[in-house]
């Protein structure tokens, strides 16, 4: 007898389509994320929320820098909002979904990944496991790490689905 393979909140179903296992709060509480991470991508070029989802690409030449972002900035931004599109039609419905949508559903849940990471001052060197129950971050900490977990089941399906 063949044993069935654990379904997770990310699920290849074959021939390229894919399947979101999110129940219906889950849906919209993370389009309420969806919605916050919009309006991030509209503030100010110096808002510090945004330095990793823009991250400098010159640090020592500045002039060069500018000249980056000038080119690069619209077309990242562009990239996101198209796949903030593409989520809110993808987390709107419980239909199977095609490899692309899951992509933008990647991308989307990294954008999201990186801005929480900046308020929460997250390196490669701290954890937020450590955070203790009474730290005003806590429910922050425990959100970015949801949001890590569910970033690897899509990247793990995207690889083996």
């Amino acid at each position: 007898m063949r044993k069935r393979k654990k379904t997770g909140p990310v699920e290849a179903l074959g021939d390229g389509v894919f399947r979101i296992n999110l129940t219906d709060s889950e849906r919209e509480t993370m389009l309420a994320f969806v919605d916050q991470l919009e309006e991030v991508l509209t503030a100010e070029h110096t808002d510090p929320r945004l330095r990793r989802l823009f991250p400098t690409a010159y640090h020592e030449n500045p002039d060069l820098d500018a000249e980056y972002q000038g080119y690069m900035r619209d077309e990242l931004s562009a990239s996101r909002a198209s796949s903030i599109a593409t989520v809110r039609e993808v987390l709107g419905t419980q239909e199977p979904i095609s490899e692309s949508q899951l992509y933008a559903f990647m991308m989307v849940l990294n954008s999201l990944r990186l801005v929480l990471g900046t308020l929460l001052g997250v390196s490669e060197d701290e954890d937020t496991d450590d955070i203790e129950d009474d730290d005003p971050t806590f429910g922050q900490a425990q959100l970015y790490g949801y949001l890590g977990w569910l970033l690897e089941w899509t990247v793990d399906t995207l690889s083996n689905g």
